[in-house]
């Protein structure tokens, strides 16, 4: 609330504002009201201070087709406006970016293995490439500053193996972790969820949806901002360097449409796009 009351009274003094409230959605990924989706529809800019993030919704999705420039601001904190990962040189981090983009792009299969246990393969074919600069500088763009990142997605029923989650889980209830959690996964479902409290607590949040579309695993996103750090809050988690994330739910397509997305962070892996090394051990290779 502190972060949206600055963000008001820096924004009020401009002409034709709008002010729209609702109440805090439950989950990451779920629907604002109709209010709040018919305003960002008629935007110019959107400020979306939320607690949880719509990034994956229509709403938001609609209002960048319409040509709002969004700004996802979910869970900002004040701390987060003084110092770390929104300080980050944003047009110099776009080499890392570009490189991963090119690394993903017109790829077949996509191998993640660490140290810690994760091996885990999917097909990448023909999904979209989504490189995240951090900056909303044309109509629209959206961006999660201070994430900066290069995303995929697994096609549906393709992704096996086991992720190894050693780094945070974006939920409010779990956060950065004391333990690992691990997952196991057969056709791009979770099948398992092993480790002590934080895994439990993880099952029980994914059994409260009641729907089976929350054990799909989605996106495979590459964090590149090398001055985020970890500290529980997803857009800086997200975008820290030397991590790698994968969500469960909505996978930004039709065969993979879910009112729900979470991501979940894990240290130093290396990626393989048809058995060439992109990333080693969190770092960006180049060619």
């Amino acid at each position: 609330m502190e972060v949206a009351l600055a963000l008001w009274d820096a924004a009020k003094d401009f002409p034709n504002r709008t002010l729209t409230m609702m109440d805090p959605r439950e989950m990451h990924g779920e629907e604002p009201t109709d209010l709040v989706a018919a305003a960002m529809q008629e935007a110019d800019v959107i400020f979306r201070v939320t607690k949880m993030s719509l990034t994956h919704t229509m709403a938001r999705k609609k209002a960048c087709a319409a040509g709002a420039r969004d700004l996802n601001c979910c869970d900002y904190t004040m701390s987060m406006l003084e110092s770390g990962g929104l300080y980050t040189d944003f047009e110099a981090n776009r080499k890392y970016v570009d490189q991963i983009a090119k690394g993903f792009e017109n790829g077949s299969e996509c191998r993640i293995v660490s140290d810690k246990g994760t091996d885990y393969t999917a097909s990448i074919q023909g999904h979209k490439v989504s490189p995240q600069y951090g900056m909303s500088t044309r109509k629209g763009e959206f961006s999660s500053p201070p994430d900066i990142e290069c995303a995929t997605g697994a096609i549906p029923f393709t992704a096996n193996g086991t992720i190894v989650v050693d780094g945070s889980i974006t939920h409010p209830e779990i956060g950065v972790l004391k333990e690992p959690v691990t997952l196991e996964i057969k056709d791009s479902i979770v099948q398992e969820i092993k480790g002590g409290e934080e895994a439990e607590k993880f099952r029980k949040i994914l059994e409260e949806f009641h729907d089976p579309r929350v054990y799909q695993v989605g996106e495979i996103g590459v964090g590149l901002n090398p001055d985020a750090t970890l500290c529980g809050r997803m857009l800086e988690d997200e975008g820290c360097y030397g991590y790698v994330h994968v969500a469960l739910g909505n996978n930004e397509t039709n065969l993979q449409d879910c009112p729900f997305h979470i991501d979940m962070m894990f240290q130093s892996p290396t990626i393989y796009v048809d058995e060439k090394v992109i990333l080693d051990k969190g770092n960006v290779v180049f060619d």
